[in-house]
């Protein structure tokens, strides 16, 4: 069930996915050399061979073991990787056994940030992110798992200001309505011509939003209406950009329901103009203040039924995304994070494949690759964990000025205060891609880099396409 990735040669090292940075391994990477050990055989008898057992590349993964496993470990999992190999009677075909230089695998994550952000490839800004409440971090649209849970639909009732009459709209999380920031029909659907340009009160808070025309709002589902909340749902968030609607967060990074600290901290932000371009509005929910968004809901639910507002309750099956690390739901946020803008970087990396340049064995993996490049979004790198690379981005504490540079700057050149770390580290993917070559010593001349690389065969996993191969490719 292994994945190669080759070129029409072997004139090059060989790549192996390796273990994760844990004590135990799975079976799968015992089998990985079963793959790339007769090819580092074949090209033993004509050169030297440069077959690189990578390690601790999905360190985020296993974090919270890590945390309470690592300090203190004995041989490294490549050490044991490799012995149990060898006591098996298994030939290693290789010339080098690498030991990973951190060090300078930092100095190659640091060049590349560097570099991507002063070609304007690489931004800070708030967009919407896949937020996990539970690991109190962002993750990318690759590390979501889909997962087919049981839910319902909540038809509610918003009455139209202009007419009085009632909206119907349904929705699987009424508890983000306190965010609702419009309601979207078709502007080609005559059923509610009649209120272009009208507005709804929202219920519970009875605030004023308008009615606007959006091919999301599609005539042939449901009632054709839909509830818009630009800070917590991605496809509401393009129709918020689309209309110029404001963004209003409710939830907080864990999980709850905001409330009057948190909108005193967001004013706080705009005071002292520290609150980024795009930054939500932050309600205070009043009454659902602190609560988690599971008890919001019941609460929520009770009091539109109280209301006549709670039409029906239509259960259904659906897909859910959750976190690939603990499993749990995760929340679409607006959220200041770094990206890297993906367009530009996808466009060769597709060419590639297409022209034959890069080979898929089997060849079918190579749709996978297709369908997951020519929809790709811009790619969010930061995470708040604090397993990982240091963003290399420092803020004044004075004045804000943002600096990103490989070294710390001594001192801020705006005002000559003292600056501070960006404390977010970057996706393990971003500096796994850097493997290849940072390896073998660069971003400094080396006699391996000159002599090994570019590469030439990939021994992996299909399951890692998009959060490996992929971005190795461009």
């Amino acid at each position: 069930n292994h994945l190669q990735i080759n070129a029409t040669t072997y004139d090059g090292p060989l790549l192996d996915w390796s273990p994760k940075f844990m004590i135990n391994f799975d079976i799968g990477h015992y089998v990985a050399a079963n793959d790339d050990d007769p090819l580092a055989f074949v090209k033993k008898y004509h050169d030297r061979i440069y077959s690189i057992h990578l390690k601790d590349k999905t360190g985020k993964n296993t974090e919270p073991a890590n945390t309470n496993q690592v300090w203190g470990q004995g041989e490294t999992p490549l050490k044991e990787v490799l012995n149990l190999l060898k006591d098996q009677k298994w030939p290693i075909y290789c010339d080098i056994e690498l030991e990973y230089d951190i060090p300078a695998g930092s100095n190659a994550v640091r060049e590349v940030f560097v570099k991507l952000y002063n070609e304007g490839k690489i931004y800070r800004g708030n967009r919407m992110v896949n937020w996990c409440p539970h690991c109190n971090t962002s993750i990318s649209d690759a590390e979501v798992e889909y997962e087919d849970h049981s839910g319902n639909f909540y038809h509610l009732l918003y009455p139209v200001k202009e007419t009085g009459e009632m909206l119907e709209l349904a929705t699987t999380r009424p508890e983000t309505m306190l965010g609702d920031t419009a309601v979207a029909i078709n502007a080609e659907d005559p059923r509610y011509a009649h209120l272009h340009g009208c507005h709804v009160l929202l219920p519970l808070i009875n605030k004023e939003i308008p009615i606007v025309c959006d091919e999301h709002a599609d005539m042939t589902k449901g009632t054709g209406v839909v509830k818009i909340t630009p800070a917590h749902d991605p496809n509401d968030y393009e129709v918020g950009q689309r209309h110029d609607l404001p963004l209003v967060r409710v939830f907080t990074y864990d999980g709850k329901m905001t409330g009057a600290a948190d909108k005193a901290a967001w004013e706080e932000s705009v005071a002292r103009g520290t609150a980024a371009v795009n930054e939500p509005e932050v309600l205070d929910c009043g009454k659902y203040a602190g609560m988690t968004t599971t008890d919001a809901r019941k609460v929520i639910l009770e009091d539109l039924k109280a209301a006549g507002l709670l039409k029906e309750i239509e259960p259904l099956s659906h897909n859910v995304g959750t976190c690939y690390r603990c499993h749990h739901v995760i929340e679409p946020m607006v959220s200041k994070q770094w990206f890297v803008k993906m367009e530009e970087l996808a466009k060769p990396a597709i060419e590639a494949v297409r022209d034959g340049r890069i080979k898929f064995v089997p060849e079918r993996f190579s749709k996978n690759y297709f369908h997951w490049m020519e929809n790709i979004r811009d790619w969010c790198i930061s995470r708040q964990l604090w397993w990982g690379h240091r963003i290399p981005a420092y803020y004044c504490d004075k004045c804000g000025e943002m600096v990103v540079a490989g070294a710390a700057p001594a001192a801020c050149p705006k005002c000559g205060a003292h600056m501070t770390q960006d404390p977010d580290t970057l996706d393990t993917w971003f500096s796994s891609a850097l493997w290849p070559f940072s390896t073998m010593g660069w971003p400094h001349d080396t006699e391996d880099l000159k002599y090994f690389y570019p590469t030439n065969t990939l021994v992996t996993g299909y399951d890692i396409i998009t959060f490996w191969v992929s971005r190795m490719i461009f």
